[in-house]
Formats: structure tokens, C-alpha cells, sequence
């Protein structure tokens, strides 16, 4: 009798201990950022009605503190079938600055990482924290676009629908 109460208290405090392990891991915060990638074939830097969904290109979200050096979260992720991505972020990163960069592209026609134009810095930088106003998990990054070497045939209508010189952007 003495052997089967010794017993029931151990695999009470067990249990205890489990209970207490998912509430701590429970308080821990964490965020869905959400995204999308693009092949631009106009090679313009932003995304247009001739831009294409990019499926299985590879993107990181990266948090770091004072200076780029010093990296606190890192996760990378694959688009799907229609161009977007889903990366899970653990914890709280109120203190330290985030963002989503393309790291490789699924099409070897559309692979270049635009450097130029609107596309200057080439990430979505992102919030993640539960003190910034936001009520939900999901965070939107801005869409991120890979581009081609050369225009495609149709661009040049687009271009005068928009009224823009592509050869004067920004």
C-alpha cells in the first residue's frame, strides 16, 4: 500500500511539473508573418498587373539588435503554390529590428534581387511585438519581388497606362 501511494504522489508532482512546463511555454508570444513573392518582368521594382506569383522561392525573416551583426531570431520559409509565405516568429522583438528578405528565387529566368528603383533596400521590414496597438498573431510584410534580366513584350502598354517613364524612376 505504502509502494502504490508513493507511486500516486510521484506521478502527481509529474504531472504538476508537465502543467506547469505548458503554462510557461504558453506566456511565450508568437507571430505569423505573412507575405508574398513576385517575379517582376517589367523590371520596375514594384508589383504590377504583369507581375507573377512566384511559388517555392525562399525567403528569411531576421531580428537583430544594435548593429546588423548582431542577429537575435532567424527563420527561413518557401513560398507556396500561389506566391506566399507564412513564417512563425517566436517571442517578443519589440527592442530590435526585423525583416523579410528574399534569399533565393524557384525560377532561374527571374532571379535577380533588384537593387535599384523603389527596390534600394530589397526587405520588408516588420514589427513584431505586442506593444505596438496591433491585436492579433498576423503580421503583413510587403510584397517582395525578384526580377528578370531583360523587360517583357507587353510592359511598354503598361507603362503608358501608369504614365510612367520607366527610365526615370527613382
Amino acid at each position: 500500500m505504502a509502494y502504490l501511494t508513493k507511486i500516486a504522489v510521484f506521478l502527481a508532482g509529474a504531472l504538476s511539473l508537465l502543467s506547469l512546463i505548458t503554462t510557461v511555454e504558453s506566456t511565450v508570444p508568437h507571430f505569423f508573418v505573412k507575405g508574398q513573392v513576385y517575379c517582376e518582368v517589367c523590371r520596375i521594382n514594384f508589383i504590377n498587373k504583369l507581375s507573377e506569383p512566384m511559388p517555392g522561392a525562399t525567403v528569411r525573416l531576421q531580428c537583430h539588435g544594435e548593429g546588423k551583426g548582431n542577429i537575435t531570431y532567424s527563420i527561413e520559409g518557401k513560398t507556396d503554390a500561389h506566391g506566399r509565405y507564412s513564417l512563425k516568429a517566436e517571442g517578443d522583438h519589440e527592442d530590435e529590428e526585423c525583416e523579410v528578405t528574399l534569399v533565393k528565387s524557384s525560377r532561374h529566368d527571374c532571379a535577380e534581387i533588384p537593387n535599384e528603383g523603389w527596390a534600394l533596400e530589397p526587405s520588408s521590414k516588420i514589427t513584431i511585438t505586442q506593444n505596438n496597438g496591433f491585436h492579433d498573431d498576423i503580421r503583413e510584410a510587403n510584397p517582395l519581388g525578384f526580377t528578370t534580366k531583360k523587360r517583357a513584350e507587353g510592359c511598354g502598354r503598361m507603362f503608358k497606362e501608369l504614365q510612367i517613364d520607366p527610365n526615370h524612376l527613382i
